[in-house]
């Protein structure tokens, strides 16, 4: 097929997906495998390949026509999966092939996500001499039953190993917790954000715990084998966090991410500001401003389509915005963010009888208290962050 990335567009960020994990979460919705190790040098060659081949389609453009827009990447992350299981000779070889079809001499911002359990020394050496200059893992919380239970076998023990020697190689480090994990009280909870504050982070992530159809978890809360906690439990968890996570310099800056002054997420913040970004490998998802479209699932149908096409894997979904998403994505991923929605941008894209509505709308919701406007900017106050979707659906009702 021909590719269908847009053209006169450069992505500012890169994703790549390493798939292969361990073990498999019993909460994970995400593309992972377990037990397919003999698949990692096909699937490292087949990202390689369409790595090559999206350049060369960008290349081939470029002799057409000139770029409007800065020809600069800003971000790569490597996600998965467990990306810290990424052989690191193949890692240094995908490295070298991005360094030698992208340029690098803007890059800001290199992510690899890790499993504690998995990472050594020597792995964060050789990470920090690649140029990888952001480490983010999967904490989820300290509470080694817990993690247990949930098939994620990562101990305190892990934790604390990595996080003695990490900060020798990395001045930024990440941590995701999740918020909601069945089995984990209130002090636990506590107890494992007091600790996690202590680390020299300059970035923590808080997921409420959502429970995915057809996941194992999924059916063992269906069965009533487990309970979750209630949702004013949560909620009253979540604002407490907040609270304390400012008090220890981690700002809010998105619903579910917190970051000390200047270590706001770069690649993370182009997603939600609608910046065209490619992403490589199985389920990988892309936007070149106009598109959105994502590789398949399937790892056979992943290798065959990449090795069979002459420019780029077919896409498993491809869809070409409508005026009505592109208003739908500005507003959700607008209000996300702390520094809130840019009330001019919205109105620049309604017509006019939407814009009256879309003001009267504005009017009620601040009127209850959800939402102000400061500077030309919508911003959601902190009873209008846990009703966000509901606000979403209220502002776009014409």
């Amino acid at each position: 097929m021909s590719e269908i990335w847009s053209e006169d567009v450069y992505p500012k960020s890169i994703y790549i997906h390493w798939p292969f994990c361990k073990n498999k979460c019993r909460y994970c919705d995400f593309v992972s495998f377990a037990g397919h190790e003999g698949f990692e040098k096909k699937y490292h060659d087949a990202l390689l390949r369409e790595i090559i081949l999206f350049s060369k389609s960008l290349t081939n453009k470029k002799s057409e026509k000139t770029f409007n827009v800065n020809e600069k990447i800003k971000s790569i992350f490597i996600g998965g999966g467990t990306p810290s299981l990424y052989p690191l000779n193949l890692l240094e070889e995908l490295v070298r092939t991005l360094k030698i079809h992208f340029p690098f001499d803007e890059l800001e911002e290199f992510t690899i996500e890790g499993n504690p359990r998995d990472i050594t020394e020597n792995m964060l050496r050789v990470w920090s001499d690649l140029g990888i200059n952001r480490l983010s893992m999967g904490v989820q919380v300290l509470d080694d039953n817990a993690l247990k239970k949930l098939n994620r076998f990562q101990n305190k023990k892990d934790v604390f190993k990595v996080m003695e020697i990490a900060p020798k190689y990395f001045s930024n480090i990440s941590v995701d917790l999740i918020l909601g994990l069945p089995g984990v009280s209130k002090q636990k909870w506590m107890e494992t954000l007091n600790q996690v504050v202590s680390w020299p982070l300059k970035h923590i992530s808080v997921y409420f715990l959502t429970v995915y159809e057809k996941t194992p978890l999924y059916f063992d809360v269906k069965s009533g084998l487990i309970n979750l906690i209630k949702e004013n439990e949560q909620l009253s968890l979540y604002k407490r966090t907040v609270e304390i996570l400012k008090q220890n310099g981690f700002e809010q800056y998105e619903t579910s991410n917190f970051a000390k002054h200047g270590f706001e997420s770069i690649h993370n913040v182009a997603y939600w500001d609608r910046l065209p970004y490619r992403g490589f490998g199985l389920s990988a998802s892309s936007f070149d401003g106009v598109n959105r479209f994502n590789n398949t699932k399937k790892l056979s149908d992943y290798l065959k389509n990449v090795e069979k096409n002459d420019k780029s894997s077919d896409p498993y979904f491809f869809e070409k915005l409508t005026l009505d998403q592109v208003v739908l994505e500005t507003v959700m991923l607008g209000l996300r963010q702390r520094k809130g929605l840019d009330l001019h941008r919205v109105l620049y894209l309604l017509k006019r009888f939407q814009k009256v509505e879309f003001l009267h709308n504005i009017k009620s919701l601040e009127s209850r208290g959800l939402i102000s406007v400061k500077e030309g900017k919508l911003v959601l106050t902190f009873k209008g962050i846990l009703l966000e979707n509901e606000i979403v659906l209220r502002l776009l009702d014409f």
